[in-house]
């Protein structure tokens, strides 16, 4: 959608932040009726490793400038720019460069991550249309997959609508996903690459840093409750690159907190059925999800059943989820398994300021014939030096005796100021 609004090396963006800098930097010029602007730095180095049947190494570094401008007391702007370098290219692969090394999805170039424009009708309502991220609930459905360099954004045009007393309704049309494999990994591959002669140069779709979509998505959130959230989505997603993604989602979330002096509980339910057009004999598939959690103080116990339904050789898929979060860190279930997937796992938090320690261990299971995919521990480390400076420390370590899973460790270690 605005795609073309900020091609040619980006001159609509740079201009914006130049106009924006020129009037923070006179806030009495009188051809502005600005109220407000707020420049925003990040940075983000990391170190990523792993260890398995083939070894694959990245160091990154992700620079975002962020602005946000306040117009007019209706109308608003965000934009933010991303910049990634890389290190040790020849050492992995990523959705641009294939070498015959582990995937480490993080990519190189300069990238409009967001760029969307709002329009406030009553305070209540808002139109927003440009490129944004999103995320919606859990990021079970529709997240930015934020853990990588390059963020997942969608081109979209939509409203966010405000009931009751802290209730929400969002509703956006997404035209195009902008994938954390990035602009550079367009249609066609290089001569060099390792995979050209066997793609017959081109690049595979789920490698595409675009998918082209005609998607529909709602959701509406309630909280009117002392203690209870309710989620209410239907996704229509209709994916031109892989047809074989498109689907129809509906579903409800039931979340639960309470806390009692130093004691809390937890409670999570949700619910969905799918249906994917593409497959052409309106086959139904389900998912469901349990959670139930208790803590004391500063400990917290969660466990929390995951299930990805199949059906006729074919399962629930969510292509536009924040995946990393999702079925281990290890991210061997990028892609649904045609039986499906079982996920039984146990997390344990423990916080001491300034430091987190977040443990959790996944038993991985086919829902058809309880086949054994693996198992997965996985452990963050994080110490947070202010609100804005936090080191982190990721392990993952996921087993397998399945000829489809390779077992393999994976490493990350990061620095992250103002992301």
């Amino acid at each position: 959608m605005i795609g073309n609004f900020c091609g040619n090396k980006y001159t609509f963006c740079l201009v914006y932040l130049l106009c924006v800098g020129f009037v923070c930097e006179k806030p009495q010029a009188k051809s502005f009726t600005i109220e407000q602007h707020n420049i925003d730095l990040g940075v983000r180095p990391r170190l990523a490793y792993i260890d398995g049947s083939q070894d694959a190494k990245s160091a990154s570094m992700l620079f975002r400038i962020r602005a946000n401008s306040e117009w007019t007391e209706a109308f608003s702007s965000t934009i933010e720019i991303d910049y990634v370098v890389l290190g040790l290219q020849d050492e992995f692969s990523n959705g641009v460069n294939f070498n015959n090394n582990p995937v480490i999805p993080d990519v190189e170039g300069i990238d409009v991550n967001q760029l969307y424009f709002t329009y406030s009708i009553n305070n209540v309502s808002n139109v927003v249309i440009g490129r944004e991220v999103i995320n919606l609930g859990n990021e079970r459905f529709v997240g930015s997959n934020s853990f990588w360099q390059n963020e997942q954004s969608f081109d979209t045009a939509g409203i966010d609508y405000e009931f009751a007393s802290a209730s929400s309704f969002v509703y956006r049309y997404v035209s195009n996903a902008n994938r954390i494999t990035g602009d550079q990994a367009g249609v066609n591959l290089r001569p060099s690459d390792a995979n050209f002669e066997q793609n017959n140069g081109r690049r595979p779709a789920s490698f595409l840093g675009d998918h082209t979509h005609n998607t529909h998505l709602f959701f509406t959130e309630i909280r009117e409750f002392d203690h209870a959230v309710l989620q209410a989505y239907f996704f229509d997603m209709d994916i031109e690159e892989m047809r074989l993604l498109s689907n129809q989602t509906l579903g409800l979330r039931y979340q639960y907190r309470s806390r009692f002096q130093s004691y809390k509980a937890s409670l999570d339910a949700e619910y969905a059925v799918q249906r994917r057009q593409e497959l052409g004999d309106n086959r139904r598939f389900n998912y469901y999800k349990l959670g139930l959690g208790i803590g004391f103080k500063t400990r917290d116990l969660f466990l929390r059943y995951e299930v990805l339904g199949e059906n006729n050789d074919a399962s629930f898929v969510t292509p536009l989820a924040s995946l990393h979060d999702q079925n281990g860190w290890a991210d061997k279930f990028l892609v649904t398994p045609a039986k499906g997937l079982r996920d039984l796992s146990v997390q344990t938090i423990w916080r001491i300021s300034p430091f987190k320690l977040d443990i959790r261990y996944h038993v991985f299971t086919s829902e058809l014939g309880d086949e054994d995919f693996g198992k997965e521990l996985d452990i963050d480390l994080s110490l947070k030096f202010s609100h804005n400076n936090t080191l982190l420390l990721r392990f993952a370590d996921f087993n397998s005796d399945n000829v489809r899973y390779n077992s393999d460790k994976r490493v990350f270690l990061q620095y992250s100021y103002h992301l």
